[in-house]
């Protein structure tokens, strides 16, 4: 997608100004950005040390059942024009392969970057079965994962509680992942 090649644009251009290492990057997003976190680690593995996931998308045609946004899935997988046109209550099975296509998870079989999860158990927007889907695949393959569930949070994962805890265990997670110096 655009997004991921802008993203990859975006390192390289940080690297060969001197801002940041390319041997030491990571991807570190939620909602959308993590449903671009899982495409860039995706289809990009040997760019990425790790990553941070906070409530993904990771599989549309997993989503499109029991999200309280349907509508969304349709345009993110055909555009703004197509997708209003496509919006429909039962998805055709053209439109769940499409949905496949255009989700992180058709790139898993690339993902090697340990990764984080932080996922909402009351969650109605992104399924919490799509963040354990994902992680049981990345498990099966040997790939280090965590998972933090927070039971009593939706979609913003905005309880201050649950923002202090994950922010801080994204921050242990890239200092686990990423050589980080203390100084």
């Amino acid at each position: 997608t655009n997004d991921v090649e802008d993203c990859i644009a975006a390192l390289d251009a940080a690297v060969a100004a001197g801002y940041a290492d390319s041997s030491r990057a990571a991807a570190v997003g939620g909602s959308h950005g993590g449903f671009l976190t899982g495409h860039l680690v995706g289809q990009h593995p040997d760019r990425f040390k790790c990553a941070g996931l906070r409530n993904p998308v990771l599989n549309l045609a997993l989503m499109i059942g029991v999200t309280d946004i349907p509508d969304w899935c349709f345009i993110e997988a055909y555009g703004t024009q197509e997708g209003h046109k496509r919006v429909s209550a039962e998805p055709s099975l053209e439109d769940l392969a499409r949905f496949h296509a255009v989700s992180p998870v058709a790139h898993i079989s690339h993902v090697r970057a340990p990764m984080i999860f932080m996922l909402g158990a009351k969650d109605r927007r992104v399924p919490l079965d799509d963040g354990w889907r994902y992680v049981d695949a990345l498990r099966s393959r040997g790939i280090e994962t965590r998972v933090l569930v927070f039971p009593e949070d939706t979609h913003a994962l905005d309880k201050p509680q649950t923002e202090f805890e994950q922010w801080l265990n994204i921050a242990w997670w890239l200092k686990q992942h990423m050589d980080v110096k203390q100084s």
